[in-house]
Formats: C-alpha cells, sequence, structure tokens
C-alpha cells in the first residue's frame, strides 16, 4: 500500500500518518509519501531523522502508555490499516501485532485489513468480527524481520551480572536484541519465571519449547525470522495483548517480583539515563521503557535494571558520564532508576544520596576512565 503512495502521490492529500516507527524495523522515510502530509511518531527512526527526513515529522516524546491514551481518544484516528491472517469462522485475528491498533479501532476508527497469508494467527491473539472491517484486500509482502546476532563477551558479562538479580518466582520484561538473548541465555534452565514484556523474539519462544516461562509469557508484538513466526502460529502459551496491558502500571504493579530489564545510551554520575541522543541527534525515542521502570518499582518485590556497556567506540569512550551534555533530554530521571550494570558490576542506586551514586557508578566504569570520572565528580 505504501509503494502504490509512493509511485502515486496524488493518492494521500494532508493525510496525517502516525504510528509506533521501530528503529531498524520501520526505517521508511513516511513523510516522503503524498502531498502536504505529517508523520507522527514516538521513535525518530533512521528514515524519519532531521537531516534525512524529505516531508514534516512530528516527533512525539511520549510514553507507549500516554500514545495508546492518545489513540484511543475518539476522533483522533479516522483510518486502521493492519495486516491480518485470513478469516477464521467468521472472525479475524491481530496476528504478531497486538500493541496500538486495538486502543484506535475501540474508539471507533474504519478499519481496513490487509489479509496477509504470510501473517500467522497465534492462538494467543485478539480477534475481531468480520464485520467490524470496512474492507479486507489480499496483499502478500513477506512480513518484517528482525536478524538476531550472538552477544558478544562483554554483553554476555553484563547478562550475567543480571541473572543473579533476578529474584525467584518473578516476571522478566527485557528490550529487543543481543542484550535480551544474553539474559533469555543467562537464565536458561530456571522455570520459576514468567515472562511480560511489549516485544519478544526468538529467544524467549525458544526458552518456552525448553520448558521456560511456565508463568507464562504476554507480549504486544514479535519479531523475529521468518521460521520464529511459523512457529510463533502454533505456541498456545504466548498471549498477546494491547499496550493497556503489557505497559500499564496497574497491570505491572499486580505482578510480583516484576524485573524490566532495559539498555541505554549512557548514564551520568547523579543516575540519569540517555536512551535517545547520539552525537546530539535524537536516534530513537523513550518508547515504554519508563511504563516498565515505573511498573516495576510498583510491583511487589520488583526491580528497574538499567544495562550498558562501559564504553562505546571500541574502548575510547566512557558511557559513564560527568554529566549529560548540553541540549541532551533525560529519558529516565535518576529518581526512576533502581539498579544500573554494566561489564564491571552493579551499582544499586535505591536510596542512594548523590555522593554514593557518584561512587558506585564510577566504581563500575571502564578502569581507564575512573580517575577522570572522579577529578570530574570533585
Amino acid at each position: 500500500m505504501l509503494d502504490a503512495v509512493a509511485g502515486d502521490p496524488e493518492l494521500w492529500q494532508g493525510v496525517t500518518l502516525t504510528g509506533a516507527f521501530i528503529p531498524g524495523v520501520n526505517d521508511r522515510d513516511y513523510s516522503a509519501l503524498g502531498n502536504g502530509g505529517t508523520v507522527e511518531t514516538v521513535f525518530v527512526t533512521a528514515g524519519l531523522r532531521s537531516d534525512r527526513a524529505v516531508g514534516h515529522v512530528a516527533h512525539l516524546p511520549m510514553h507507549y502508555t500516554a500514545f495508546y491514551k492518545r489513540l484511543a481518544r475518539r476522533g483522533v484516528v479516522d483510518l486502521v490499516v493492519i495486516t491480518v491472517p485470513p478469516p477464521q469462522d467468521g472472525s479475524i485475528g491481530l496476528g504478531l501485532c497486538a500493541d496500538f491498533a486495538p486502543a484506535a479501532i475501540a474508539a471507533g476508527a474504519r478499519l481496513i485489513g490487509l489479509v496477509n497469508p504470510n501473517m500467522p494467527d497465534p492462538p494467543g491473539a485478539p480477534r475481531l468480527p468480520v464485520a467490524r472491517f470496512e474492507a479486507l484486500a489480499e496483499a502478500s509482502a513477506p512480513l518484517s524481520e528482525l536478524p538476531s546476532s550472538p552477544p558478544d563477551p562483554i554483553i554476555k558479562q553484563i547478562a550475567a551480572q543480571i541473572a543473579n538479580l533476578i529474584p525467584e518466582g518473578g516476571s522478566l520484561q527485557l528490550g529487543l536484541g543481543s542484550l535480551q538473548a544474553a539474559v533469555l541465555q543467562a537464565v536458561q534452565g530456571r522455570d520459576d519465571l514468567g515472562f511480560h514484556g511489549g516485544m519478544i523474539s526468538e529467544g524467549v519462544l525458544e526458552a518456552v519449547e525448553a520448558g521456560g516461562f511456565r508463568r507464562g509469557v504476554t507480549t504486544g508484538v514479535a519479531l523475529g525470522s521468518r521460521a520464529f513466526y511459523d512457529r510463533l502460529g502454533r505456541a498456545g502459551q504466548v498471549r498477546f495483548a494491547p499496550v493497556e496491558q503489557t505497559h500499564g502500571i496497574g497491570f505491572l504493579s499486580a505482578i510480583p517480583r516484576m524485573t524490566c530489564v532495559n539498555s541505554c545510551l549512557e548514564v551520568d554520575l547523579t543516575g540519569q539515563v540517555n536512551v535517545e541522543y547520539l552525537n546530539g541527534t535524537q536516534n530513537s525515542g523513550q518508547g515504554g521503557m519508563i511504563d516498565f521502570i515505573r511498573g516495576a518499582r510498583a510491583s511487589l518485590g520488583g526491580l528497574a535494571i538499567t544495562a550498558l556497556p562501559s564504553t562505546a567506540r571500541r574502548g575510547t569512550v566512557s558511557r559513564i558520564v560527568p554529566q549529560l551534555a548540553q541540549g541532551t533530554p533525560v529519558s529516565v530521571a535518576r529518581s526512576d532508576v533502581d539498579v544500573v550494570v554494566t561489564e564491571y558490576g552493579v551499582a544499586d542506586l535505591r536510596e542512594a544520596d548523590i555522593d554514593t551514586r557518584r561512587a558506585l557508578l564510577i566504581a563500575i566504569a571502564d578502569p581507564a576512565f575512573r580517575d577522570d570520572l572522579m577529578r570530574a565528580a570533585r
């Protein structure tokens, strides 16, 4: 459909396209489609960066739950277009992506389904009656895939530190990427955990198939390989749910020992976290990170873990910094940070005063930078 609009810009005039476009997956410049339109996004992707986008991009610095509530207001979204699996018995499943569409659908937006046989129909996904769709169109495009890469030794060291912090009988939330894969390897063999997150990839399903996550798996989206999607289509243990359930603090706080693990770009010596800015440029967004952090901290026995390698650029730059550079947004406030983990250890910042925070964070920085950090702290 987007290719059709790209080929004939007259099809869209003044259209606002909104979504949670994911860096590394939805990197197209959607602002170039049609004439006189706008793209609203909670993530700034490679295609929507200010130095690359052709048209107008409106970055919304919103948490996932706030963006969901925006879409759930009647009249905000006129039309929802989603890829769905073929109908069964008078209803249609939402496939592998149940995060944001239910908000606008429940608010009465018009609904078009692109019926794609490549989209699995997992038994744990929400369903809608066929009559709810204004139109169904045949589609056959390959689904977006997210290639997996094996974690490097530093990420494995970080994951080993994290595994020691995950309480018995808890539920785990992990972001995508090599850190998720490494943590899943580090907790392999534990059958006392559940998984409650916004996205899953291959490692979560592999753990389920090996007898892990017996407390259940809840997610909003699945991203991975074609083979992973096919297996998910038969996995009854995985439940797909909208953002109000995967990220809502009422749901998260009710899960005992909820442990969230998220990576970041840098942490300053007071505990402020940057997950969005790289070299002075907006490269991503907050997404659902704050929702999970606050939900985990509200959970009985819960824990919010922020993880990062101690250096960048092949060890030439410390990611523990004296202070965030001027103009860099604070993605996670210091008051929201429980624990910071690098390959050098764990800094537990809960109830730590500023001087103690500095000492704890310097202790998990790369040794080559500790003296400089101490001088900056003084």
